[in-house]
């Protein structure tokens, strides 16, 4: 059958709209055209297409989208575009359960389709299934280890998931190095920094994360008792202006320099950098997203740190330093850290904490357990204990992502849920709430809690810091690198060791045996808190001065 000639106008003026971005106006003719089943094919696709790129496009409009790429697909499973834009769109409106079984039903025949193992892996990764999302990134780095993509996600993941060795993690960060050492868009890759000696110590501190964050909170104290006579400070930021905020404001205020780096390339943030003659660039981001790991890589600044937003090494040979504690890195581990380690006397940060906090009353009638950590911390060894915990108690757990809802969706809790569930645990014993906004609301849900559970192998650090703030001491479990030790490190310099499992059953056995504290109230609650508010994790003044001792160590070699 001939295509009509009106059909072959209508794709060259459907073309036309995509390629000037008019996608509202491609909307509008094709919504004139009338019912879709009697639209050609090509028609539905670049009309589905316009609403994916239309920034005005919501929720509803791109799970219409999401619909007509199915409608599609079902009608020709061998174009794996209709799938992979699916895939892209699923990740917008955080739903899967309709697109998942597709990818996985296409993968079986095309297994050596990066874009499908690359789908796979994401959509993992987001559900907190970390076993199989690693899985697939594995074999996508097996069929083309040259391969970018999602590299720093795969390595950033890698943290979260358990039996997971340093030796493995540090020999894939040593991959990534490979493939970062082979741009070649830089001149002069081997740049010689002038000798000059700054009259100030000059440090600029890098991050994506100068928002409402967690590395904006412990950065503050160090931020505000700097002393300026000696150190001058500078914020690289790596984040949109659209995504600046109140706390963007505050930290502006407390610096001399602000730099936005967000629109640069690699090469011109690189140069940019390199013409302040910064005697020290600190890294606060790490693999996490928004990174500049090829700046880093690139070598910015004439002595380069990672310290704080990203708790391990990163392999890269131009990180000089990583900042930690003795609590987190053993002398005898040192080796398994690309870069050479700075010890903190008592603790790798520190944080100032809130003039106004909530009053510790408690106000629950059953023992309840709590983790307010990042569901992705969760991981299948966390949940075997807990659940096991759950099982062999009348207690009952409450689970708040920290995270925004635009980042957690309803499949990301029933996921977690439906594990908890295939473990035996009773539905009503799992209570997820929604993330407050205001910071005290949050600090008030801890008045609902006896005991927080730290995840493993990756601990709580803010969450931490907040629940014995709020009187609620944290139950944590010994690591094996400087990630997984945050949770030890905490409670070592509150004095509280007891609160430490040296492994899964102990964990279980202490767990269990917090609910027969007849006094927790008493035994922690306001007087945890007075203990806290004196320790090393609120000391700023403190953590700045032994801080800058290091940084000025590491000058004047």
């Amino acid at each position: 059958m001939s295509i009509k000639p009106e059909n072959i106008n209508l794709n060259k003026i459907f073309i036309k709209y995509l390629n000037e971005k008019q996608y509202s106006k491609l909307q509008l003719h094709y919504e004139k055209l009338g019912k879709t089943e009697k639209q050609l094919p090509a028609i539905i696709f670049y009309y589905a297409c316009a609403i994916t790129l239309n920034p005005s496009s919501n929720i509803k409009n791109l799970k219409h989208a999401h619909n007509l790429f199915e409608m599609l697909y079902v009608n020709n499973r061998h174009d794996l575009q209709l799938l992979c834009n699916m895939i892209e769109l699923s990740f917008r409106t955080q739903e899967f359960k309709v697109v998942l079984p597709y990818v996985e039903e296409a993968y079986k025949i095309n297994q050596s389709d990066e874009r499908l193992l690359l789908g796979l892996s994401k959509i993992h990764l987001y559900l907190a299934n970390l076993k199989e999302s690693i899985k697939y990134y594995k074999i996508l780095f097996k069929i083309n280890p040259k391969s970018k993509i999602n590299r720093d996600e795969f390595l950033t993941s890698l943290n979260y998931a358990s039996g997971i060795t340093q030796e493995y993690y540090l020999s894939e960060c040593k991959n990534y190095l490979k493939l970062l050492e082979t741009n070649k868009d830089l001149e002069d890759y081997n740049f010689n920094f002038k000798n000059l000696k700054n009259n100030k110590i000059k440090i600029g501190f890098l991050s994506s994360d100068f928002k409402t964050h967690p590395v904006s909170f412990f950065l503050k104290g160090l931020l505000l008792n700097f002393n300026k006579d000696k150190f001058e400070i500078s914020l690289i930021s790596n984040l949109h202006k659209s995504h600046y905020d109140n706390i963007t404001d505050e930290l502006k205020l407390l610096t001399k320099n602000w730099i936005n780096i967000n629109s640069l390339s690699d090469s011109e943030a690189t140069n940019l950098l390199r013409s302040f003659e910064l005697d020290i660039l600190i890294d606060l981001c790490g693999f996490f997203r928004g990174n500049r790991f090829q700046v880093i890589s690139n070598r910015a600044a004439k002595i380069q740190a990672c310290w704080l937003g990203y708790n391990n090494t990163t392999g890269i040979k131009n990180m000089d330093y990583l900042i930690a504690d003795h609590n987190l890195i053993k002398k005898e581990e040192e080796k398994l850290y690309s870069e050479k380690v700075l010890f903190l006397p008592k603790i790798w940060n520190a944080m100032t904490p809130s003039n106004i906090l909530p009053e510790i009353q408690k106000n629950n009638s059953i023992f309840t357990y709590a983790s307010f950590n990042n569901f992705h911390k969760i991981s299948d060894d966390t949940i075997d204990v807990w659940s096991k915990i759950l099982n062999n108690s009348n207690s009952q757990i409450i689970l708040k992502n920290p995270m925004p809802s635009s980042i957690v969706g309803e499949e990301l809790k029933l996921n977690l849920l439906k594990k908890f569930i295939a473990r035996g645990v009773e539905k009503k014993k799992i209570l997820f709430i929604n993330r407050k906004k205001d910071f005290q609301d949050h600090l008030g849900l801890y008045n609902n809690v006896d005991v927080a559970l730290d995840t493993f192998p990756y601990p709580g650090v803010t969450t931490t810091f907040d629940a014995v703030l709020m009187g609620v001491p944290v139950l944590t479990m010994k690591g094996h690198n400087l990630n997984s030790r945050c949770g030890e490190s905490i409670n070592i310099n509150l004095q509280m060791q007891n609160f430490i499992a040296e492994n899964k059953d102990d964990y279980f056995n202490k767990a269990l045996s917090l609910q027969k504290e007849k006094n927790i109230l008493q035994n922690f609650g306001k007087n945890l808190r007075e203990k806290v508010l004196k320790s090393s994790l609120f000391d700023t003044k403190d953590f700045t001065k032994s801080f800058e001792k290091i940084i000025q160590k590491i000058i004047s070699k």
